[in-house]
């Protein structure tokens, strides 16, 4: 009697949920949807190694995506607030942004003062804001501690000639003749090593914006680095998601089953029963709305990925609903067999309903 009572209640609870349903627009399904199938996927994975971060911001900045960049070198500074390569690559991101204010902002939380980017930054926000005397003061610091660099020297020289200092103008271009080559003094602040973390967190932005074909060309190049199972399998499955949005259910299918095979996500990310779930309430909505060809597609999609057997004999019994609807008695005789048929554990209230739904089919056979 108790798991009688346990089944009428889930079964009300179906029926509350399906009724809730009704009334969503398909637009409000799809973003259901996504949160569902986002919340079984995705952890909130805090990246232990504030370096990884400052990677993936760098890489950001190589993009020139500066506000994914900014969000990243923040959260290497909430990891290591002392960490000066993420302050000044944040900094470096807000001149990019052209917000001279933050940076200056950021660059006076730095406690040492021997750190030449610092300097370099500061100077080019006062060369570009005209005020001379302050980005060549600004210069002199980084000449200091990098004295042989044919670039600082020639950004210096020319700033001397632009604020009629002549003579210094000609020290710093006389001097560029004797300095050996060094590589930009920024290259630094640009540089990343580019990984599947990387181009998965660049998809990642491209579909939090809506731009899906650049969202699914990072997933896929996120799916071509080596040593990082993880972030390949996850690649693969928002692709599988994109793919679900636009109809393409085969490929959809297979996205997913690439996922499990490089990395187990684990049953509370992603499952392929909690996938069959999410497609048999897209299937409900269409049912409702009484687009039966649409019900039945994700239905059957539904079947074939399902393998516990409440959520198959559900997803058969459906299907056994909407061939009912359609008056297709012999396919929805057949479906509601199948149903009973795998799962023989069903509690009594739904071994009733499918029982209803193959009685109602006979009469259906017998009348024709």
């Amino acid at each position: 009697m108790k798991r009688t009572s346990n089944m009428s209640l889930r079964i009300a609870g179906l029926l509350l949920l399906f009724l809730t349903l009704f009334y969503l627009s398909a637009g409000a399904a799809d973003a259901r949807l996504e949160a569902l199938l986002q919340s079984i996927i995705e952890e909130k994975t805090i990246v232990p190694d504030v370096y990884q971060v400052i990677n993936l911001g760098n890489f950001f900045l190589g993009q020139k995506l500066y506000k994914p960049a900014q969000d990243e070198f923040t959260t290497a500074l909430q990891l290591d607030p002392a960490n000066k390569i993420a302050l000044i690559n944040l900094s470096y991101t807000f001149f990019e942004m052209g917000d001279y204010e933050q940076t200056l902002e950021q660059l006076s939380r730095l406690t040492d003062d021997s750190i030449a980017y610092a300097y370099y930054l500061k100077g080019m926000i006062y060369k570009e804001q005209r005020e001379l005397k302050k980005a060549i003061e600004q210069y002199e610091k980084v000449i200091e501690f990098i004295p042989n660099h044919p670039q600082l020297n020639a950004e210096l020289g020319q700033l001397y000639l632009d604020n009629h200092q002549l003579v210094k103008a000609n020290e710093r271009f006389t001097a560029m003749g004797y300095l050996k080559h060094q590589p930009p003094i920024l290259e630094k602040l640009s540089a990343y090593q580019p990984d599947a973390y990387c181009y998965l967190n660049l998809g990642n932005y491209y579909r939090s914006i809506g731009e899906l074909d650049l969202a699914k060309e990072a997933y896929q190049t996120a799916t071509q680095f080596e040593g990082d199972d993880r972030s390949a399998a996850l690649a693969y499955f928002f692709q599988g998601e994109i793919n679900l949005k636009d109809h393409n259910y085969n490929r959809a299918i297979l996205e997913k089953e690439l996922s499990q095979k490089i990395y187990p996500l684990g049953s509370h990310q992603f499952t392929f029963n909690n996938f069959a779930e999410a497609l048999i309430e897209i299937g409900d909505q269409y049912y409702h709305n009484g687009n039966l060809p649409e019900a039945l597609t994700n239905y059957q999609l539904a079947a074939n990925l399902a393998n516990a057997p409440g959520v198959l004999a559900l997803a058969h019994y459906k299907k056994g609903l909407t061939y009912y609807r359609s008056q297709d008695y012999e396919n929805a005789l057949r479906e509601a067999e199948t149903a009973l048929s795998v799962n023989p554990e069903s509690l009594s209230d739904q071994q009733r309903l499918i029982s209803l739904l193959i009685a109602n089919s006979w009469s259906g056979l017998t009348k024709e």
